[in-house]
C-alpha cells in the first residue's frame, strides 16, 4: 500500500511542476510531452501519456491524463517524445487508464495547485522484490543521476543534459500545492517475491484529511485512509512432507487507518499506518496444511498423553467476521490487540505483537487454539484411550482447559508462511497444574501407579 500512496503524491508533485512552468491559458494547448518531460526530469523512469486535457468550463476545473504508463528508464528517454518507439505494454510497471484532478481556476491564476479531488482510476501496478526486500518500483522514483538511479539504468540511456548537471538537487515546483481528497478506484496490485505471489484486486482506496508539511512534521504529518480490497496470496508450502503450490490466503477486507507518511527522524518517505481491518466471513487464512505437516516431532510429547493434533488443519475459511487492529510498516503488519479468528473446528486468538510480512513470506505469531465441540470430543477420546488411567486423563484435560472449559493449546508459529515452524507451548499447562487445576487428579493417578 505504501507504494500506491507514494504514487499518489508523486503525481501531485508532477502536476505542480508542470503548472509552475506555464500560465493557465497555455495549458489548453499543452500535449502529453510537457508532462512527460516534467516527470522524467524528476523520476528515474520512462513515462508515456496518451493524452492530457484541461477543461476550464467545469466547476471546479478538471485536469485529465489518459493512459499513463511508467516503466524502467531506457534509451528512448534521450529521444524527443514524438520520435520515440511506443512503449510495449509488458514493460510498464505502473499503468493508469485515467487520472483526474479537480482544481479551482482562481488557484491556478494565483500559482497555487489546491487539488479538490484526485482520482486514479483502475490503476495496475506490478512489483517484484528480491530476498532483501528491494522493490522494482523503488528505482522509478529516484532522482535521475543518483547512484541508485544509475545502477538501475541501462548504459545506453542518458537523462537530459540539464538533469545530469543538476542530478543531486530536487527541483521544487513554482506552485504551492495541497490535496483535499485522493481516491484510487478499482486498482490492482501484483507483487512477486521468489515463489510467493500477492494479488490485490478491486482495491478502493480513499485518502482524506491530508495534512503534510515537511517543515512542521510534528504537527502536520498525517493522512486519513479508508480501503477495501480482495487479496490472494499463493506460494509453495510443505504439504504431506513435500513442497507444493498452495493458496496461502484469500482475504475479503475493508478498513480504515491513520497514515504517518514521513519518518520524523530521518525525514524520509516511509509510511507508518495504524490500521483497523475487517475480514469478512468467508475469507480464507491458510487451510492447506495440517498441524502435523508444520509441527512434526514437536507433537510427540502431547501424543504421549493421547492428544493428537497432527490431523488438525491449520486455518481455513472464517465462519465469523474478524476485526484486526495493528500497525503496517515496511511491509510488516504487527497486531496491537488480541485478534480472534473463528474457523470450522476451533477458535484462534492471536496475541498482541504477533506479525506477518507476506511480501517476505515471514511471520512470528503466538496464538491460543481453543477447540470446538467436535474437535474437543475427538481429543478427549484420544486421552481416554491412552491408558493413562482415569485420574491422570482427567488431570490432563483440566490442565489443558481454559476458563470456559474449552481444551486450549498455546502455539508458537514462526518462519516462512509457506513452511511455518509450529511449536506447542506448555507453560500455561504447567501454570494450571501449579494453581491446582487437575493437580489432585494427577497426584491420585500417580499414587495408583505406585
Amino acid at each position: 500500500m505504501k507504494k500506491l500512496l507514494y504514487i499518489f503524491l508523486c503525481l501531485v508533485v508532477l502536476v505542480a511542476g508542470g503548472l509552475g512552468a506555464t500560465s493557465w491559458w497555455v495549458m489548453q494547448k499543452m500535449g502529453p510531452e510537457i508532462w512527460v518531460e516534467q516527470a522524467e526530469k524528476n523520476w528515474n523512469c520512462r513515462v508515456q501519456i496518451a493524452d492530457a486535457q484541461l477543461s476550464l468550463l467545469t466547476q471546479p476545473a478538471t485536469l485529465k491524463f489518459i493512459q499513463v504508463q511508467l516503466a524502467p528508464r531506457d534509451e528512448e528517454v534521450a529521444k524527443p517524445y514524438a520520435s520515440r518507439t511506443p512503449m510495449a505494454e509488458a514493460l510498464a510497471l505502473v499503468s493508469i487508464p485515467e487520472i483526474t484532478l479537480e482544481v479551482k481556476l482562481d488557484d491556478l491564476l494565483n500559482k497555487r495547485l489546491f487539488v479538490e479531488h484526485l482520482r486514479i482510476i483502475r490503476p495496475s501496478v506490478r512489483e517484484t522484490q528480491d530476498d532483501q526486500g528491494k522493490s522494482s518500483l523503488e528505482a522509478l522514483f529516484k532522482k535521475p543521476g543518483s547512484a541508485e538511479a544509475v545502477a538501475a539504468t541501462p548504459k545506453t540511456s542518458a537523462p537530459p543534459a540539464d538533469v545530469q548537471s543538476n542530478a543531486a538537487e530536487k527541483s521544487s515546483p513554482a506552485f504551492r500545492f495541497a490535496v483535499r481528497e485522493a481516491t484510487l478506484e478499482k486498482g490492482q496490485f501484483d507483487m512477486t517475491n521468489g515463489t510467493t505471489q500477492v494479488k490485490v484486486r478491486d482495491l478502493d482506496f480513499n485518502l482524506t484529511g491530508i495534512d503534510v508539511d515537511e517543515n512542521d512534521l510534528a504537527n502536520h504529518n498525517r493522512i486519513e485512509a479508508k480501503l477495501s480490497a480482495q487479496i490472494d496470496v499463493s506460494g509453495m508450502a510443505r504439504i504431506n512432507g513435500a513442497k507444493r503450490p498452495a493458496e496461502l490466503a484469500h482475504l475479503i477486507l475493508s478498513g480504515q487507518g491513520e497514515i504517518i507518511p514521513i519518518n520524523p527522524t530521518t525525514r524520509v518517505w516511509n509510511p507508518r499506518t495504524n490500521l483497523t481491518l475487517n475480514l469478512a466471513n468467508g475469507s480464507v487464512i491458510a487451510g492447506h496444511m495440517t498441524i502435523g505437516d508444520a509441527a512434526g516431532k514437536e507433537l510427540k510429547k502431547l501424543q504421549e498423553y493421547g492428544v493428537d493434533l497432527a490431523p488438525v488443519i491449520i486455518g481455513g475459511p472464517l465462519t465469523e467476521e474478524a476485526v484486526v487492529s495493528g500497525v503496517f510498516f515496511n511491509d510488516r503488519f504487527t497486531t496491537r490487540t488480541q485478534t480472534r479468528f473463528v474457523f470450522p473446528e476451533y477458535e484462534v486468538a492471536i496475541e498482541p505483537k504477533s506479525w506477518v510480512n507476506a511480501a517476505q513470506d515471514q511471520h512470528n505469531i503466538e496464538l491460543k487454539l481453543s477447540c470446538g465441540p467436535d474437535l474437543q470430543s475427538r481429543l478427549a477420546t484420544g486421552i481416554s484411550n491412552a491408558k493413562l488411567g482415569e485420574s491422570i486423563a482427567r488431570a490432563v484435560s483440566k490442565a489443558l482447559s481454559d476458563e470456559r472449559g474449552r481444551m486450549t493449546f498455546d502455539i508458537e508459529s514462526s518462519g516462512p508462511l509457506s513452511d511455518p515452524k509450529v511449536k506447542p507451548n506448555t507453560d500455561r499447562v504447567l501454570k494450571n497444574l501449579m494453581r491446582g487445576e487437575g493437580l489432585g487428579d494427577l497426584l491420585q493417578g500417580l499414587l495408583k501407579k505406585l
